[in-house]
């Protein structure tokens, strides 16, 4: 069975759960799970899923419980009696939306820069205006 066939198995029993698979010497999660905790942990993401290394273990346990988001990793369950899951999922979707703006917005401003130096200035006192 595919690592992501076992992820879809069990995010299908515990949709408000992020869910980390153990393969080899890292720990993999996919989808919203894997834009949450690239928001909690740091963590880049990569095609939509995001691995850690088993040394991290704890230190990510401890985040998702600071945070109140239960997690799965490997069958073992870390519940808490509040489940903020949605709450970071929504800030998670919120962060990707804005970083895809500022990208977007960056690159105007560099084509406007490269086309006339001058425009620098006058972007950067705008910017000082907002």
């Amino acid at each position: 069975m595919k690592l992501i066939d076992i992820y879809n198995d069990y995010k299908s029993k515990y949709p408000d759960v992020v869910i980390f698979i153990k393969s080899g010497k890292f720990y993999l999660t996919f989808d919203n799970d894997a834009l949450i905790s690239g928001l909690i942990c740091g963590y880049k993401r990569v095609n939509n899923k995001l691995g850690f290394p088993e040394q991290s273990l704890d230190k990510v346990i401890n985040l998702f419980k600071e945070k109140n988001i239960n997690i799965i990793i490997d069958d073992k369950q870390y519940f808490n009696s509040c489940n903020d899951y949605y709450l970071w999922l929504k800030r998670a979707n919120d962060d990707l939306m804005v970083g895809n703006m500022a990208n977007t917005l960056l690159q105007v401003i560099k084509e406007k820069i490269t086309s006339d130096f001058n425009n620098y200035e006058k972007i950067r006192n705008f910017l000082n205006e907002l």
